[in-house]
């Protein structure tokens, strides 16, 4: 997690449908990403300032009723998803602090590639969260006629505007998805992200279904932001027959304050590469968290299930459970930067602090069938505020 060396400077807020609903404001936060990039004379892709919102006072049903008014916020520079890093992150938690009780529902527009590790982020950052912050973005430019802009944009805009969301969330292509359990699944699809450990929150067709047991609970303390200021974290994806030699250059570097190991099914390692084992031991020794994710898509860590996985456990090596990598790392490094101890920071790993993981003390169990909680959905053609 490398850090940023240009400083991000954000525009103030500009309305955009002066016709929409005064009784809820929404504040579009945009930080770059394919939505608003522009054709250059060479054919690339690149970002025009000041052009998304020029097309976005166009659209003309943000100015129908229904729409909450919207206001709009540049950053300066516009950034490429690739680009972002935490002190980005903690420039959008600062720009929602400051905005917080001047709007009722926040939009960050994003490109798609770490769209993921933003939201996740993100909903660790803003503790108490008790309004929706919605992210989006496009595969297609919003000047593409076939752009999945436009529609991704007003939707999200529309959740934006509720009051029953009181989370960080992604909307794509017709899903509403918990932002720590959601992951770029295809690189070109318009079907781009999917939440694979974890149902969608609301599904948008000819109505809107909105699967309200789904949805956290509004939090009971005051509304707070931390700053991620700790990257030093090392992610590892384990291969056959890999060289565990590097693992003694990370224990001794006496900067990496954590490491996330990608391992095989539901937590599997080597058994015959003591090796492997021991120079696990040697980073939690070296007061290193360490924490063991699913190389798969789907499913979830269990460490206790094969012999070689309760040695790791016994090492000290934490289970991430069903968490995407995005989550496990972004959880990681929001605890390392509140100071906690290496004691304090494994247990809180292994707990559900944001519904980035499942937990007995869950209020659903996912692995229940669709209709066992299908009869808690909302189902709306017009959704009010």
């Amino acid at each position: 997690m490398a850090s940023n060396l240009n400083k991000i400077t954000v525009s103030e807020p500009h309305l955009l449908n002066a016709a929409g609903s005064p009784r809820r404001k929404v504040l579009i936060l945009y930080t770059g990403g394919t939505i608003g990039m522009m054709k250059g004379p060479d054919g690339s892709l690149r970002p025009e300032p000041g052009e998304l919102q020029r097309r976005l006072t166009k659209i003309e049903e943000l100015n129908q009723d229904c729409f909450p008014q919207c206001y709009m916020e540049e950053f300066d520079p516009i950034l490429d998803s690739a680009d972002m890093c935490p002190l980005d992150w903690c420039t959008i938690a600062r720009c929602i602090e400051r905005h917080y009780y001047d709007f009722d529902g926040f939009v960050v527009l994003h490109g798609t590639d770490t769209m993921a590790y933003t939201a996740s982020a993100l909903s660790f950052m803003l503790e108490n969260l008790d309004k929706p912050v919605i992210m989006t973005g496009s595969q297609l430019p919003i000047e593409e006629p076939l752009t999945d802009a436009r529609s991704n944009l007003l939707r999200a805009v529309i959740f934006a505007g509720r009051t029953d969301l009181t989370e960080v969330c992604i909307f794509f292509n017709s899903k509403l998805f918990r932002g720590n359990r959601c992951k770029k699944m295809d690189a070109s699809s318009l079907t781009a992200f999917d939440s694979p450990n974890f149902p969608e929150l609301a599904t948008v067709g000819t109505e809107v279904k909105i699967h309200s047991r789904l949805l956290c609970n509004p939090p009971k303390g005051r509304f707070r932001v931390h700053l991620i200021n700790v990257t030093e974290i090392v992610v590892i994806y384990v291969v056959p027959g890999f060289a565990d030699s590097i693992f003694d250059s990370v224990a001794n570097s006496g900067r990496v304050k954590g490491v996330v190991l990608l391992l095989y099914g539901c937590g599997n390692a080597p058994a015959r590469k003591s090796s492997f084992l021991e120079a696990c031991g040697k980073l939690v020794q070296a007061g290193i968290i360490v924490v063991a994710c699913s190389q798969c898509a789907r499913g979830t860590v269990e460490i206790d299930k094969y012999a070689v996985g309760r040695a790791f456990a016994d090492k000290g090596v934490i289970a991430g459970n069903d968490m995407t990598a995005e989550a496990t790392v972004t959880k990681l490094a929001y605890l390392l930067s509140q100071g906690l101890s290496a004691v304090e920071c494994r247990k809180a790993m292994s707990e559900n602090l944001r519904g980035e993981m499942f937990s007995p003390a869950n209020t659903l169990d996912v692995s229940s069938s669709w209709t066992s909680w299908s009869r808690n959905t909302t189902s709306l053609r017009s959704v009010p505020y």
